[in-house]
């Protein structure tokens, strides 16, 4: 099925795209029927191992990359939602993508070949500075996201991947938040490193507190500085 004229306002406002002219090589890529996946759940469309597989960008859905793992199962490294992309890290390398892509919801997903990039890179200096900028914003947030792996507890990684991003805390008028959290328990383990019961626990530490409201499809944090503070105590550490 083609892109929708909604599919492809939601390209033009993702991350990458967003602002830029989108005349010439852009809009024929955009357009490309043979660039555009409609995916139902539970589709696979990149498999680990694929060499210069180009770049993806989600205009509608949710995405897990999955790697394997020694014992023959499975680790969520990330999930990309809309307006996100995935496989940045391959381009112009040509080396083998480290994880499978998946959909977790239906979704629809523009493919740019590597060429295409090319092209696009060509074409236009705010789109190549862009993609610099992604792309150092991708190495910093992987560098947080090991740190937090290696140094803080369960409760402290659910809160700085949930709440924070591995970034500083979210600033609200009133101090608090709410947060709709559409993931599978299982699946948030997973990308946590966490174990599910460890991470029932974490969500657990935190409700006895008072730190957090389980409400249905998600939480509410009466006191985001609070919860930061329990969780990094001596400050966050970015």
């Amino acid at each position: 099925m083609a892109f929708s004229d909604t599919d492809i306002s939601l390209l033009c406002t993702s991350t990458l795209l967003r602002g830029l002219p989108l005349d010439g090589v852009f809009e024929a890529a955009l357009r490309a029927r043979e660039h555009q996946l409609s995916l139902p759940d539970e589709a696979v469309f990149l498999k680990a191992g694929a060499i210069s597989p180009g770049l993806y960008l989600v205009a509608h859905g949710t995405v897990e990359l999955v790697a394997s793992t020694p014992e023959g199962g499975e680790k969520i490294i990330e999930f990309v939602r809309a307006g996100g992309l995935l496989a940045e890290e391959t381009l112009f390398n040509g080396r083998p993508c480290q994880y499978s892509a998946r959909t977790i919801t239906p979704a629809a997903v523009l493919h740019v070949p590597e060429a295409v990039i090319g092209d696009w890179l060509t074409a236009s200096r705010p789109f190549a500075f862009r993609l610099m900028g992604i792309l150092a914003e991708r190495t910093d947030y992987l560098q947080k996201d090991l740190v937090t792996f290696c140094t803080k507890s369960a409760a402290a990684r659910l809160v700085c991947y949930l709440v924070c991003q591995f970034d500083k805390a979210p600033c609200t008028p009133d101090g608090s938040l709410s947060l709709n959290i559409t993931l599978p328990r299982n699946k948030l383990a997973s990308r946590l490193g966490v174990s599910d019961s460890h991470l029932s626990r974490a969500f657990n530490e935190l409700e006895k507190q008072g730190l957090i409201v389980k409400r249905r499809g998600g939480i509410f944090i009466p006191d985001v500085p609070a919860l930061s503070k329990y969780v990094c105590p001596a400050g966050c550490d970015w």
